[in-house]
């Protein structure tokens, strides 16, 4: 890395990773560096952020080669094509977190609403899928505790843990659907309750492997 950073999120654009947190441990600058997978160097310079940022990026995602990030307060929105950073007052109106992106559309579970919400960023909208009214009481019957959406093969899974467990992970896939008017419903295609133990853990980025 050219510049020591710390607090930091990634992601992957068009065969460059996307680097952003705090310069060295100062709380209050904030870059992002970019590391050329083709070349397998490091790109001269860096770019900051032109608002102010207060606290670290928590979490990342990248939407139609945009980059979606939360701190603990805002939102914010990065285009790399352009340079261009702003903020996105509609996506800070929910505290998403865990989240992924399947077909350029947002998607996390939120614990206070108790459903698996969506964002639009086209459209600038939120929304809930449809369709899963059997998922919360499956959840709540095995005690689920926490849970992380990932995109699979254009699906979507929802990995949760088992709150009376030592690290027992579970899952749901969900297929997705976009009906007219643009509601999206969501059908659980497979349930397991018996799943992965892992221990004490914590999921930072999870991705798909096709072999």
């Amino acid at each position: 890395m050219p510049v020591p950073m710390s607090d930091t999120v990634a992601d992957v654009i068009g065969g460059r990773i996307y680097v952003f947190g705090y310069l060295g441990t100062d709380q209050k600058s904030h870059a992002m560096v970019v590391f050329d997978t083709e070349t397998q160097m490091w790109e001269d310079g860096m770019t900051k952020p032109v608002m102010e940022i207060r606290n670290a990026c928590c979490y990342l995602v990248v939407v139609a080669d945009k980059m979606y990030m939360r701190g603990l307060q805002k939102s914010f929105v990065y285009d790399p094509k352009e340079s261009k950073w702003e903020t996105d007052e509609m996506l800070s109106s929910k505290f998403w977190e865990y989240a992924c992106v399947v077909d350029d559309v947002l998607y996390f579970y939120s614990w206070s609403d108790k459903e698996l919400r969506v964002y639009d960023p086209e459209h600038k909208c939120w929304g809930v899928v449809k369709g899963l009214d059997d998922l919360l009481p499956e959840m709540i019957r095995v005690g689920c505790c926490w849970a992380v959406t990932v995109s699979y093969a254009g699906n979507l899974l929802l990995f949760f843990r088992k709150q009376e467990s030592t690290g027992e992970i579970c899952f749901e896939e969900i297929s997705l659907e976009r009906c007219k008017g643009g509601q999206i419903w969501g059908k659980v295609d497979q349930w397991c309750d018996h799943g992965l133990v892992a221990g004490n853990f914590c999921i930072m980025k999870s991705l798909d492997v096709v072999l």
